[in-house]
C-alpha cells in the first residue's frame, strides 16, 4: 500500500513537471480544459504502460518457467538415454552369452548338454528381462521427447506474446 502511494506522488510530481513544461513551451497560458484533457491522457498513458508492463512481467515468468521445465525434461531424457544405451549394452551381452551357449549343445556329452541348456534357459529368461527393460526405457524417452517439443512449443508461443507485447509499446517507451 505505501509502495502504491510512492509510486501515486511520484506519478502526480511527474505529470505536474510535465504539464508545467508544456505550459511554459506554448507561452500561452493553459485553460484548465487544457490541463484536465492534458492529465487525462498523461493518466490514460500511465495506466497503459502499468499494464504492459505488468504483462510483460508476467510473461517473462512464464518463459523462465517453461525454460525451466525444458531443462528438467532435458536431463530426464539425458539420464534414460544413458540407461537405454546401458540397457543395450546388457542386451548384446546377454545374446552372446546365449548364443554361446547354442553353440555349444550339439558338440557336448549329454550330461553337459543338461548343464548348458539349463544354463541357456537361465540366460534366455535374462534376455527377456533385458528386452522388455529396453523397451520400456525406449518408450520412457519417446514420451520425454514428445513432451520437450511440447514445451518447447509453449515456449515459442510466449516468446512470440512477449514480442508482441514489446511491439505494442509506444516508441518512447522504455523496454
Amino acid at each position: 500500500m505505501v509502495g502504491r502511494r510512492v509510486f501515486v506522488a511520484t506519478a502526480l510530481a511527474g505529470v505536474v513537471v510535465v504539464v508545467a513544461a508544456i505550459v511554459s513551451a506554448q507561452g500561452k497560458p493553459a485553460t484548465l480544459d487544457d490541463l484536465l484533457a492534458e492529465m487525462q491522457g498523461l493518466r490514460a498513458d500511465l495506466g497503459r504502460t502499468a499494464h504492459a508492463s505488468m504483462r510483460m512481467q508476467l510473461l517473462t515468468a512464464r518463459l523462465s518457467l517453461q525454460e525451466q521445465r525444458i531443462a528438467v525434461l532435458s536431463n530426464q531424457r539425458a539420464d534414460i538415454s544413458a540407461r537405454l544405451a546401458a540397457a543395450v549394452g546388457e542386451r548384446v551381452e546377454v545374446e552372446a552369452r546365449v548364443k554361446g551357449l547354442q553353440n555349444a549343445i550339439p558338440g557336448a556329452n549329454p550330461q553337459m548338454r543338461e548343464e548348458i541348456e539349463g544354463a541357456l534357459k537361465g540366460e534366455s529368461q535374462r534376455l527377456s528381462q533385458r528386452l522388455e527393460a529396453e523397451r520400456q526405457l525406449g518408450l520412457q524417452e519417446t514420451d520425454l521427447t514428445g513432451m520437450i517439443e511440447s514445451e518447447r512449443g509453449r515456449w515459442q508461443d510466449f516468446n512470440a506474446r512477449l514480442v508482441e507485447l514489446e511491439r505494442s509499446l509506444p516508441a518512447g517507451a522504455p523496454r
